[in-house]
């Protein structure tokens, strides 16, 4: 168990960073922060996020049913894996838990998700859908590892 206390700490952090941030932007959702970061190719900037990955709308009950039954088949997984103690899987749906369970609050508090991270050739994002991803990534990266 003690090779999980690192993961969960950062998942934490991460996690009150963007439940910070997410709240500072809807506070100040005029705000547009570093425009110029990495040549124009990076800003921070308020959009509301009412479709579920890349915008996708499915409406807003289908979207908070698909994302609650989410949330708790990884809780299953998560447990299930705990038990296993296979460690990237763990991170990784630990991840993706705590990521999914950020932009809950948001569809439940605002009725959207709240993104701030604007790349302009890409997406507006946040780091709970970092932290989404980054736990697919691991996911991924495990069952590569368990097969070799």
């Amino acid at each position: 168990m003690q090779r999980f206390v690192f993961a969960n700490a950062v998942v934490v952090a991460l996690f009150i960073v963007d439940r910070t941030l997410k709240r500072w932007f809807n506070q100040n959702p005029s705000e547009i922060i570093g425009s110029d970061f990495f040549y124009n190719q990076l800003q921070f900037r308020f959009a509301k996020n009412f479709g579920v990955a890349f915008g996708i709308n499915l409406g807003q009950t289908i979207t908070s049913m698909v994302v609650v039954g989410a949330i708790l088949l990884v809780m299953w997984m998560l447990v299930s894996e705990y038990r296993q103690r296979h460690t990237l899987t763990v991170w990784g749906l630990t991840f993706i838990l705590i990521g999914a369970i950020s932009n809950l609050f948001d569809r439940l508090l605002f009725g959207y998700v709240v993104d701030y991270i604007d790349v302009p050739w890409f997406t507006v994002f946040n780091i709970a859908d970092v932290m989404i991803t980054g736990g697919v990534l691991l996911l991924i990266s495990s069952i590569f590892l368990k097969k070799s």
